[in-house]
């Protein structure tokens, strides 16, 4: 076994970590070591891959790895009677390494209490309906939301919002998700009997920036008494919960409750599951929670799926009791699919653009993508017809002169701008995507492309690695600076002409770094889709490679598309944007289980 789990590794099907995993749990058994030692081994694999728990029926009774590794994995009835019997895995509530539970669920024990923990505390909150003023609440809501033919989504969201302790909001490019939440915020801050304490964070520092854009952005259309109360400042999740450096631990835990009365999560979808469970613990159990994000982006980096999980349930499958208060708050009554309150009571699904008409192509192309139309994508991408929407395929001797012209139209305006500001706005409005890091079509291929093209067109002066107008993106949390994983910055002069790191605040001020202490970077002419995730820019240009790869996803695909506002460039292969399409990501875990069989009354 052992020697056949060594041979995974040195073929990549395997990393280091999990058989160390695997080895020190197989040293705690007490019988069935063979079976433990792969099945350790399998769901340390399974974190890896971005999964919580291993479900035993995928592997069980099948080959493990590839052909040339002849290992073959138990049946289900005794692998799972062996593992039990180890010593080592324990069934829900026990105190063993790893848990497997009724469904043949096998988890690592943190991750199994975290996602737990999450579905408990969603449970509590979401359970029941608020009491309200509906004859205020209806006015107010009338006055914050216009009138629309058929039903107006937001005021739906908002409405629910007003009557729910917990609320997911989720919804594509253009269906104003924050210009909702800064209504809601409004309507409850009016509706208090006191001020409320109110905090706005999303997973990254430049999500925090863009919702400090947004959330001002809305409040400008607003009334001013009706704006006066609705916070402007946004703070990452972990500047929220106050890391402590070095420590791996936060300030506000279950012991040290977050004061506040209503957080607001922004690009939840980004939220890796641990982090979740932090953020939970902290939040007081009486305050609200109010969930933003696009089901249908990509997933966390780290392992998980938390925000698709909890919008696995499906469409909002509303009670009856609910639906008739947001037909009294609202005027509309939406048709109750259910006789009894579910989970879903507390989801929301934005369902109109309003940042794009029915005749853009970014929009026609992010449906049929969402959906996983891949014929309906290959229509679109050959149109030609639309404004916003460009598709290229480049022959492999011209993509470098084509890149090169990308590059200078993109990041000619950072590098004449009067000052660090002008340059980071120009900065925020283009950038090209790739799908991974490595190779010509890759980041770090792109990245030598600009630097190389951007000099031969004299806008990067001399040789040197530091220069005026270089965007350069944080790929490792610092929690000294205030500076994380996805923050954006560039690097130009001061009055005396010595450089510095320039980076946007989340209050929308700038502030420098100098170059010596700059944390770990990257050059960021060209970014991935992940590391753009959390972001958006006037001008994209979306880049994949020419041999497929399984990271070419659905989700992927789409989110690369919606980071776009008013153009698209897209370069590649139509077979292979459609072969892409058709691979969605999945990723284990029993969250959606939890929070559908803990609504109907079953213990977690």
């Amino acid at each position: 076994m052992r020697s056949l789990l060594e041979r995974a590794v040195s073929s990549g099907q395997l990393r280091h970590i999990d058989i160390h995993a695997g080895l020190f749990l197989e040293g705690l058994a007490s019988q069935g070591r063979q079976e433990l030692l792969l099945a350790a081994v399998l769901a340390s694999r399974a974190v890896g891959d971005g999964h919580i728990c291993l479900p035993l029926e995928e592997s069980a009774g099948r080959p493990v790895f590839s052909h040339e590794i002849a290992l073959v994995a138990p049946e289900l009835v005794p692998w799972r009677q062996s593992l039990l019997a180890s010593g080592v895995v324990g069934e829900p509530g026990g105190n063993t390494p790893l848990i497997l539970d009724s469904a043949n669920r096998l988890y690592l024990a943190r991750y199994f209490r975290c996602e737990n923990n999450i579905g408990e505390d969603l449970l509590k909150r979401g359970q029941g309906i608020l009491e309200v003023d509906v004859h205020e609440g209806a006015e107010l809501l009338s006055h914050l939301f216009s009138e629309e033919n058929g039903i107006n989504w937001q005021k739906q969201a908002a409405a629910l919002a007003l009557i729910k302790q917990f609320v997911l909001i989720s919804g594509g490019p253009g269906t104003g998700k924050t210009y909702t939440v800064a209504r809601i915020l409004a309507l409850l801050q009016i509706l208090a009997s006191r001020h409320l304490r109110i905090a706005l964070a999303a997973p990254t520092g430049r999500a925090a920036v863009r919702l400090h854009e947004s959330i001002r952005s809305a409040k400008a259309s607003m009334e001013p008494d009706l704006a006066a109360g609705v916070p402007e400042e946004t703070q990452t999740i972990h500047r929220l919960l106050g890391v402590i450096p070095d420590s791996g631990r936060f300030l506000h835990h279950q012991g040290n409750k977050l004061h506040l009365d209503l957080l607001v999560v922004d690009e939840a979808s980004m939220i890796d599951v641990p982090l979740m469970a932090d953020l939970v613990k902290a939040l007081p159990s009486e305050a609200r929670l109010i969930m933003l994000g696009d089901r249908d982006q990509l997933t966390s980096v780290e392992a998980g799926s938390l925000f698709g999980d909890i919008c696995a349930q499906g469409e909002p499958d509303w009670s009856p009791e609910l639906c008739r208060l947001l037909e009294q708050l609202t005027g509309y009554a939406p048709v109750p699919a259910t006789g009894k309150e579910t989970f879903t009571d507390s989801i929301a699904l934005l369902r109109t653009s309003y940042r794009f008409s029915e005749r853009s192509g970014i929009a026609k192309l992010a449906r049929a993508v969402r959906d996983g139309e891949s014929e309906k994508t290959r229509a679109v991408l050959q149109e030609r017809i639309h404004e916003d929407l460009y598709f290229e395929q480049v022959a492999r001797r011209d993509l470098k002169a084509w890149l090169s012209d990308r590059f200078e139209q993109g990041f000619r305006d950072c590098f004449f701008a009067a000052g660090p500001r002008e340059a980071l706005a120009s900065l925020g409005k283009f950038r090209l995507l790739c799908a991974f890091r490595e190779g010509m079509t890759g980041v770090s291929g792109m990245n030598k492309i600009a630097e190389q093209g951007l000099r031969q067109k004299g806008l990067i002066e001399g040789n040197e690695n530091w220069y005026r107008g270089k965007p350069v993106m944080i790929s490792r949390n610092h929690y000294g600076h205030q500076l994380f994983n996805g923050d954006a910055g560039i690097i130009w002069p001061d009055d005396e002409g010595r450089l510095w790191a320039w980076f946007v605040r989340s209050d929308g001020d700038i502030r420098k770094i100098a170059l010596s202490k700059l944390p770990d970077h990257e050059t960021a002419y060209a970014v991935t889709v992940h590391k753009a995730q959390g972001s958006e820019f006037k001008k994209v240009v979306f880049v994949l490679p020419r041999k497929d790869n399984r990271v070419l996803t659905r989700e992927l695909i789409y989110t690369g598309i919606t980071r776009a506002r008013e153009k698209l460039t897209i370069c590649g292969d139509l077979g292979l944007i459609e072969k892409s399409i058709d691979r969605h990501v999945i990723r284990y875990s029993g969250l959606s289980g939890k929070l559908r069989e803990g609504q109907n009354g079953d213990k977690l």
